[in-house]
């Protein structure tokens, strides 16, 4: 038998556990991005940070289902002692979406951070060739360009974090949900025991 569903009042305490860690990173994260300016190295490494609590809550949550999937497990409304509940399969939809949004956000600013400093190499390059009468720009305006668009999707950074937000909302309810239904589940369980 699956283990998780043989333990799982154990891992369904760990999976929230992991929850709140990843809520908690996310927080963290979400202080750290500037309202003026482009994120720094501190807000990657904080969805750095997120993203990895998000993986260890995917994957409690898929080991959950595991069983599910092989045929081997039915649903908790057929099998109320080792069925799979309908909310831990929505829980590991929700932390996929979840992650591969923070995954999106760190690779976003980590190539804004690239791209800065390659508008610094351009600076210093054009300084360079200002001194020389004889030297032509070969990049001309790639410089304003960057610049525009990184401005530009610093709005969209803060969507994105206000749709996490949201999302976590969702993330809450759907984890009390569990965590009651689990607390029901030990209950049934000392009684009939």
């Amino acid at each position: 038998m699956n283990p998780f569903l043989h333990n799982r009042l154990f891992f369904a305490r760990i999976r929230g556990a992991a929850y709140e860690r990843s809520r908690l990173r996310f927080r963290e994260a979400r202080a750290l991005f500037p309202e003026n300016g482009s994120p720094r190295r501190d807000f990657l490494h904080a969805l750095g940070a997120l993203l990895v609590e998000l993986e260890t809550v995917r994957e409690y949550a898929a080991d959950a289902v595991r069983g599910l999937e092989r045929g081997r497990v039915g649903r908790f409304r057929d099998d109320r002692r080792r069925g799979i509940l309908e909310e831990e399969i929505v829980l590991q939809y929700f932390c996929e979406e979840m992650e591969t949004q923070a995954r999106f956000l760190r690779m976003r600013v980590e190539t804004d951070l690239r791209i800065r400093v390659y508008r610094e190499r351009i600076r210093r390059i054009r300084k360079a060739r200002l001194r020389d009468p004889d030297a032509r720009a070969h990049l001309p305006g790639i410089l304003d360009s960057l610049g525009g668009l990184a401005e530009a999707e610093l709005g969209d950074f803060r969507r994105i974090l206000d749709m996490m937000e949201r999302r976590f909302e969702v993330g809450d309810r759907l984890m009390k949900v569990l965590r009651d239904k689990m607390v029901d589940e030990a209950h049934a369980a000392e009684t009939a025991a």
